[in-house]
């Protein structure tokens, strides 16, 4: 089993390490940001006083307790530090499971000298060796971010355990369904599940005497986040909350391994379901081939959006009536939104729009390395042994990209819109919204042209280095002003050019460059891509 491990650990050495870095680097701007742009402790009870009577904020960000910079920083971040570490351990289990087996190395494994569940128990090993590195790193990180060394270590480990319950329960769907697609997507509704039922409970939770601290309600004890969060690492430091999610892996992980052990190479308890004999009449060229594939992811990225769009258009008028006399608050916003000014509602859906944004430009690298799968999996060449050329076989990926970006982006801006309506703005809030989401879709074609370049010229370092630049363009572009990067680095992000809907002047002629950079690169990518073989 410990070589497995070691080539388990070789095959995720470039994903894994992303994972941890990216985490320490959420981690470590949020302590130094905190630290830096907040200020004192009045300003910070201000501001939780604000949180605890708003259940938006607390189904958003979790619940607070105490004004201590340590304290805050953990309100702010933890929930989304456990999102990480969940989704890499699904991912990481799926890809040496379900994925393995699909594509049969586990089979090839199965013939050398090894134990049935021995492939099983070096993948959860190695999940829960690399939950314990992200948390080791988030720790160093809040505490070379300026936070409690005891306080921070204890955070790390709180992230690793909800990351940890997301190794068995990933391990357990990996037996339970029939392909890696169906895993990884039950695997990402359970963490999102974890966040709704954190939310729900956070926000029906109790305020304190105080008005500083919140007592959640029951539903945020059913969710491996909520776990982690009652921990509360920098005041309480209570660790019997973890004991469940020790519970949790150990019953999970006993479970995989029982039904690993009785059940054949290739089969699953969830039967996969049948398809058509014959296809629909729209469905009869690979770009409905291509949509079809997609569409249900482009509809989660969708619900993302509208969630997006509803805080915007909820919290904007509570957060502008609680924080208008407060100028550092403020100028936080303003720095998540390059070129912004106005009032702190226009900032503040400027700054969730931008981060709708970023859902948009995930959408259209997802659906473009959708195809980079299609061919290492060996489809690709099935689809272009038909009359279909390779420039078609790209620009459809192309197409399905920017119509999953314009989606996720027109959903914020119209469920922001909805929401002002609902309270009682006016229409111009409506359109302006609107406008705001549309407004982050030049920055996402240009990243989905450079995965298509990508593509074309480096496939086999498409899929990681796709992510790496997005996850660079939003430290730099969305967090540079809080980092204090130099302008002329954060100028070469994207989504620093895109116009700041509603919060400035509407200054359109850096959405028009990048909308043009994007077309240079498609067609580059599409020259390109004739010039290799496939590569699987």
């Amino acid at each position: 089993m410990f070589r497995l491990l070691l080539l388990f650990a070789r095959r995720d050495r470039i994903q894994v390490p992303v994972w941890i870095i990216g985490g320490a680097l959420l981690a470590y701007t949020s302590a130094s940001a905190v630290g830096a742009e907040v200020g004192p402790a009045a300003d910070r009870t201000a501001l939780l006083r604000v949180a605890v009577g708003t259940p938006s904020i607390l189904a958003l960000r979790g619940v607070p307790d105490g004004p201590s910079l340590g304290s805050y920083v953990f309100f702010q971040s933890f929930v989304y530090l456990a999102i990480v570490a969940a989704l890499m351990s699904v991912f990481l289990v799926t890809r040496h499971t379900r994925a393995d087996e699909e594509q049969g190395r586990l089979e090839l494994l199965g013939a050398a000298p090894v134990g049935r569940t021995a492939g099983l128990w070096a993948t959860v090993l190695l999940g829960l060796i690399a939950n314990v590195l992200i948390g080791a790193a988030v720790g160093l990180a809040y505490a070379a971010g300026g936070l409690s060394a005891g306080g921070a270590w204890f955070a790390g480990l709180a992230v690793a355990a909800v990351g940890a319950c997301f190794v068995g329960l990933t391990a357990l769907l990996a037996q339970l369904l029939p392909t890696s697609r169906a895993v990884n997507g039950m695997g990402s509704a359970l963490v999102g599940l974890a966040f709704v039922l954190r939310a729900a409970g956070d926000a029906l939770g109790i305020p304190t005497a105080d008005g500083l601290s919140v007592v959640s309600a029951w539903p945020s004890w059913l969710s491996p986040i909520g776990w982690g969060q009652q921990t509360f690492a920098f005041t309480a430091t209570r660790p019997a909350p973890l004991l469940l999610a020790v519970g949790l892996v150990i019953v999970t992980v006993a479970a995989a391994v029982a039904v690993q052990s009785s059940r054949d190479l290739g089969s699953s308890l969830v039967r996969e379901r049948d398809g058509r004999v014959s296809g629909r009449a729209g469905f009869r060229s690979n770009r409905a081939l291509v949509w079809r594939l997609h569409w249900p992811t482009v509809v989660g990225w969708a619900v993302g959006g509208v969630v997006m769009g509803l805080l915007a258009g909820g919290l904007a008028a509570s957060i502008a009536s609680g924080l208008a006399a407060d100028s550092s608050i403020s100028k936080v916003v303003a720095g998540l939104v390059p070129g912004g000014k106005g009032g702190i509602a226009d900032l503040f859906v400027a700054a969730v729009m931008s981060l709708a944004g970023v859902l948009a430009a995930a959408a259209g690298v997802q659906a473009m390395l959708r195809g980079r799968s299609e061919e290492a999996d060996g489809r690709a060449e099935l689809v272009l042994a038909a009359p279909v050329s390779r420039t078609v076989w790209l620009l459809d990926y192309v197409i399905v990209a920017v119509v999953s970006v314009v989606v996720v982006s027109a959903a914020a801006g119209l469920a922001a819109g909805l929401a002002f309506l609902g309270s009682g703005a006016g229409a111009d809030r409506f359109w302006s919204s609107l406008g705001a989401g549309l407004a982050q879709i030049p920055a996402a074609l240009v990243y989905i042209a450079v995965t298509a370049l990508l593509f074309a010229v480096l496939p086999r370092l498409t899929i990681w280095a796709a992510w790496a630049l997005l996850a660079l363009g939003v430290v730099v572009g969305q967090m540079g002003g809080l980092l204090h990067v130099p302008q002329r680095v954060r100028d070469a992000s994207p989504f620093v050019h895109t116009p700041a809907l509603p919060a400035g002047a509407v200054d359109w002629s850096g959405a028009w460059v990048l909308v043009i950079v994007a077309i240079v690169l498609v067609a580059g990518s599409t020259i390109l891509i004739r010039r290799r073989e496939l590569t699987t």
